[in-house]
C-alpha cells in the first residue's frame, strides 16, 4: 500500500504551516488613518522618520526613502556616478531588476557566475569580469545570506569600484554585526508585499557617505520618493520586525539541526561572519545522487503533496535567460547607446555561468520566509515530510 501523499497516502501536513503574510492589524490601520485624516498626504513627516529609523536598524547614516526596490538601485546608480557605456558587474542569479536598472541607467550589466555553496556572486567571478570600463559591484544577498562583503570590498577598493548592495532580500541580515546595505557605499532595499519587511510597495537607498547621501537624495526628487502613507505602514511593521526575526532564526536552527540526518538535502553552510541571517527565503540544495537518483522536480511533486510547498525561491533561471536579455532588440529599445560599448557591446545569448545554471536546474530549494512564523512543530513537520519522502523514495 503507498505511502507517500503522492500515490494516495495520508499527508503530512494537514493545515498550513507557518503564518499568512502581511501580517497587520489595528496599528496598521490607526497609522494609516493618521495620515489620511491629516489630509496632508503629500507631506514628509512619516517618510522623513522612516528613512532615520530604517538606516539606523541597518547600521547607516542616512536613508532615502523611494517609490520601489527597482527606483531604488537606479537612484543608487545614479548617486555612485554611473552614467552610459559604464559596465556594472551583477550576479547571473537574481531578480531581472538587478540588471534592467543599469540598463535603464544607460549602463551596461556584465553578469558573472556565482558561489556554488551561497548562491551569491562569486569574488573570483567579479575579478575577472573587471575592465577598464567597469564602474561598479552590485552584490545581491540572495534570499538573505551576506555575500561574502570582506572579499567583494578588498577587490572595489584594489580597483577603485563602488559598491551597491541589493538587500532586496536582506532586511536586518548582518556581516560581522553590521547591517546589510551599510558596508558597500550604497545599500537598496525593497518593501514590496512579499519581503520580510512591507509596506506594499516601496524602496530605500542607506548609506554613510554625506556626498552619496545628498547625490542620491537628489536623484529621488525625480519623482521615485515614497509616500507619507507607504512611510506609515512601514513604521508600523518595523515595529513587528525583531520578534519575526528571533522566531525565523529559532526555527530555522531547529530545521538545520534536524536534517543533519537526512540523506539528500542540506542546508547553506553558515560563515561565522554571518551574525544574523533574516531571509526572504530559505535555500537549501537538493543532492539526486543521494537522495535516491530522482529529480528535483519529482522531489518538489512530492513534497508539495505531503502538504510543504517548495520551490526555486526568487532564482528563476540566470538573468541572461530572461526576456529583457535573450532579445537584443529590447536592449536597443531602453535607449542603451551602443557607440559607447565598442569591443564591448555584449551578445547575451552567449553568456554561460555554468554554475548558476547547475543550480537552477538541479539543485536549489526554497521556503517562503512566513512557514517560519510558526513554531517549531511546524519545522518539525517539515523534517517528517523529508523523512517520508526519503524513507519511501523507492515509491517514486
Amino acid at each position: 500500500m503507498a505511502k507517500l501523499a503522492i500515490n494516495g497516502g495520508e499527508p503530512v501536513v494537514k493545515s498550513g504551516l507557518g503564518k499568512s503574510w502581511p501580517i497587520f492589524d489595528e496599528t496598521e490601520e490607526n497609522a494609516l488613518l493618521e495620515v489620511l485624516r491629516s489630509g496632508a498626504w503629500n507631506r514628509r513627516e512619516k517618510v522623513d522618520e522612516v528613512g532615520e529609523k530604517f538606516a539606523a536598524y541597518q547600521d547607516a547614516k542616512y536613508g532615502i526613502p523611494l517609490a520601489n526596490g527597482t527606483v531604488a538601485l537606479q537612484c543608487a546608480l545614479k548617486a555612485a556616478g554611473v552614467t552610459a557605456g559604464d559596465e556594472v558587474i551583477v550576479p547571473a542569479l537574481t531578480f531581472v531588476a538587478t540588471g534592467t536598472s543599469v540598463v535603464c541607467v544607460n549602463a551596461v550589466p556584465v553578469i558573472v557566475d556565482i558561489d556554488p555553496l551561497t548562491y551569491n556572486i562569486a569574488p573570483d567571478a567579479i575579478e575577472a569580469a573587471i575592465t577598464p570600463r567597469t564602474r561598479a559591484i552590485i552584490p545581491v544577498h540572495n534570499g538573505g545570506y551576506p555575500a561574502d562583503m570582506d572579499a567583494i570590498m578588498d577587490i572595489a577598493d584594489r580597483h577603485n569600484l563602488k559598491v551597491i548592495e541589493d538587500c532586496a532580500h536582506a532586511h536586518g541580515s548582518q556581516w560581522r554585526g553590521k547591517g546589510m546595505g551599510s558596508i558597500g557605499h550604497l545599500g537598496t532595499f525593497s518593501f514590496q508585499i512579499g519581503k520580510t519587511l512591507t509596506c506594499g510597495e516601496g524602496g530605500m537607498v542607506i548609506t554613510n557617505d554625506e556626498a552619496l547621501a545628498n547625490s542620491a537624495g537628489q536623484v529621488a526628487n525625480l519623482n521615485m520618493r515614497m509616500t507619507n502613507l507607504q512611510a506609515a505602514l512601514l513604521l508600523s511593521q518595523l515595529e513587528r520586525f525583531d520578534e519575526q526575526v528571533e522566531t525565523r532564526e529559532r526555527n530555522i536552527a531547529y530545521l538545520m539541526k534536524g536534517m543533519e540526518a537526512i540523506e539528500g538535502i542540506h542546508p547553506i553552510p553558515r560563515d561565522e561572519r554571518v551574525t544574523r541571517w533574516c531571509f526572504y527565503y530559505w535555500d537549501f540544495r537538493f543532492v539526486s545522487e543521494e537522495f535516491g537518483g530522482i529529480s528535483r522536480g519529482r522531489f518538489f511533486e512530492a513534497l508539495g503533496a505531503e502538504g510543504v510547498p517548495c520551490g526555486v525561491g526568487a532564482h528563476g533561471q540566470p538573468i541572461y535567460n530572461e526576456g529583457p536579455f535573450s532579445n537584443p532588440e529590447w536592449f536597443d529599445q531602453l535607449g542603451l547607446p551602443r557607440e559607447h560599448l565598442g569591443d564591448r557591446a555584449i551578445d547575451y545569448s552567449k553568456v554561460h555561468c555554468p554554475e548558476a545554471e547547475r543550480v537552477y536546474q538541479e539543485e536549489v530549494c526554497s521556503f517562503g520566509h512566513a512557514m517560519f512564523l510558526g513554531d517549531t512543530d511546524d519545522m518539525q513537520l517539515i523534517l517528517d515530510a523529508f523523512q517520508k519522502i526519503r524513507t519511501n523514495v523507492d515509491e517514486l
